[in-house]
């Protein structure tokens, strides 16, 4: 296997081989695997040769002089954009994500979308630059007493919005709720409990030093605190865990005045924020999973920020007067897991790597991502420590990829479903749509779902996927150790693969704190899962942000649009 690619198809071609075989796609019934609840509901597209084409090229017709603008979002629906009313004097900053926050709890949920709101309302233990170096937050030193040992000094003077104190019993109350099982009676386990596995017990040393026993070192324990964001114990003693879900209390710079779910939500300044005020008074945070709509109002000016500018709308965008197209690699790669628990053809190897050489990756990232994406050879970004730049990709190679398939019985091939989340990743649907139509072309006939992003997060919570599943990981912790285990370590929440020889790597990496010996082990893990392809390798994102130009604000790696940054 070799970077090379044996087959480079021009944009017509690309279109030909996407768009003729999303024409025989099989669209899934509604009797499937989602509305095993009630509650939940999925969009379940017809898929069309012409509608593919649209998707790919993400043709988009919106006029940038006028005030009232239609922009065709589908071939069905249509939707107006109506500037709305000269905003208040007082600094307002509206930020458009793709999807709402699904929950204000901080410690039940996986999502960016949703730490990028929590991040206003909460502090962190610690914070992780642009550069990837650790700064105190909440914690203003740490020290290894011995591999296993972490002492934390916080921060004194800080105060909850409801005017609890933040101290060393507050924190150790945190972390405690992160064991598992956690180590406060009544405490249900926690999403993130996977990142803290190896926190054996915390010690109250006095009012503002803790100390974190470890089982083993545990070389990613302070990054990842960059993502615990401190809850009050008070309030949760005597309200429950269950009241932080729509009415959190936080020691951030914003508290929340409002949430009306799928419409807006809305933070004001917390005055006497131990940071100093921000200098915007109030942010609103507006879920618009339609491309077209975000970069809709963005012109109109009723947004400031928007988040996954299509890639063929940002040269256009950034040559108007007041509209800014800023960028930064991300941490975030994409990929498309396969659940090897629940489709037993997924277990064989040779059909996993016959789905990888099936993907023409290339194409994608030029056609679909207009070159704002990287190509990453299994789940590490560029700019990771084991990120080895001479790394080996699986080639386009539509025939390997059907050998593979005969080797292993499947001549003629097989019918799969694969799913993607509408409106939360840039370009994926159309990247998904793409991949199916590559996969028919090898006799994989796939069936493509659209659920809601807030269902699908559910779904993956409760450990339910698809047998194909579009994903982007997104990992704050600049070390790929956090993928790893998060995403392919057996018995993990998130993770539908299991490989002894993988685990033990994981394991080893985690007790080798030294960070030569540890990078080497993290190579030796990527070159296994690159063999063993438990998913198809995609890329590495490239963030496109639309920003209204008086906004004085820069895109972070880590996908946090903080309004406490801005002005």
């Amino acid at each position: 296997m070799t970077g090379s690619e044996s087959v480079k198809p021009d944009r017509r071609s690309f279109l030909k081989i996407v768009g003729g075989t999303l024409a025989g796609l099989v669209i899934g019934s509604v009797a499937g695997y989602y509305l095993r609840s009630p509650e939940i509901r999925e969009i379940i597209r017809t898929v069309t040769q012409t509608e593919a084409a649209k998707t790919i090229t993400q043709t988009l017709t919106v006029p940038a002089t006028t005030v009232t603008q239609t922009t065709t979002v589908t071939q069905t629906a249509r939707v107006t954009v109506v500037q709305t009313a000269t905003p208040a004097a007082r600094p307002r900053l509206t930020i458009a994500q793709g999807v709402d926050p699904t929950t204000m709890d901080p410690d039940m949920q996986s999502e960016t979308p949703t730490f990028v709101v929590l991040f206003h309302i909460y502090d962190s233990f610690v914070e992780i630059d642009r550069e990837g170096k650790l700064v105190p937050r909440l914690a203003i030193s740490w020290t290894y007493q011995d591999p296993r040992t972490l002492d934390l000094e916080l921060r004194r003077g800080v105060k909850f919005s409801n005017g609890e104190e933040f101290n060393a019993e507050v924190a150790a109350f945190n972390l405690r709720r992160m064991t598992t099982p956690p180590q406060i009676p009544g405490a249900k386990p926690t999403v993130l409990a996977r990142d803290y596995l190896t926190v054996q017990d915390v010690e109250i040393l006095d009012n503002y030093r803790i100390r974190i026993k470890m089982n083993k070192s545990d070389p990613l324990l302070l990054r990842i605190l960059k993502s615990k964001l401190v809850i009050p114990k008070k309030y949760v003693e005597e309200n429950g865990f269950d009241m932080l879900a729509t009415k959190p209390v936080g020691t951030g710079p914003y508290i929340l005045k409002e949430w009306i779910k799928g419409d807006h939500l809305t933070l004001v300044k917390k005055v006497d924020y131990w940071g100093g005020p921000a200098a915007i008074d109030e942010v609103v945070f507006r879920p618009i999973p339609e491309a077209a709509t975000r970069v809709a109002e963005l012109r109109v000016g009723n947004v400031d920020i928007i988040a996954n500018v299509p890639p063929d709308q940002a040269a256009v965008l950034d040559a108007e007067p007041n509209i800014d197209i800023r960028t930064v690699p991300s941490v975030r790669v994409a990929f498309i897991m396969m659940n090897t628990e629940t489709n037993e053809k997924l277990r064989d190897p040779r059909i996993r790597q016959a789905l990888n050489y099936a993907v023409d990756v290339n194409s994608i990232i030029k056609h679909v991502f207009q070159g704002y994406a990287k190509r990453v050879s299994t789940l590490c970004p560029s700019f990771f420590a084991p990120y080895d730049p001479n790394t080996k990709f699986y080639e386009y190679n539509p025939a390997k990829a059907k050998q593979l398939l005969a080797d292993a019985g499947y001549k003629d091939g097989f019918e799969i479903d694969m799913e993607v989340a509408r409106g939360r990743w840039l370009g994926a649907e159309a990247a998904a749509e793409a991949i199916a139509g590559m996969l028919n072309t090898v006799g994989i006939k796939v069936t493509l779902y659209t659920p809601e992003f807030g269902v699908w997060a559910k779904g993956t919570q409760e450990h339910k996927i698809r047998s194909l599943a579009y994903a982007a990981w997104g990992n704050p912790t600049f070390n790929v150790l956090q993928s790893l285990n998060a995403l392919l370590h057996s018995n993990r929440p998130f993770s539908w693969y299991s490989n002894p020889a993988l685990d033990a790597l994981i394991d080893e990496a985690f007790d080798t704190p030294d960070p030569e010996k540890h990078n080497a082990i993290l190579r030796q893990a990527l070159d296994l899962i690159f063999e063993e392809a438990p998913y198809i390798f995609l890329y590495q994102h490239v963030d496109i942000y639309g920003v209204n130009s008086q906004v004085v604000w820069q895109p972070r790696p880590d996908e946090l649009m903080l309004a406490y940054e801005a002005k």
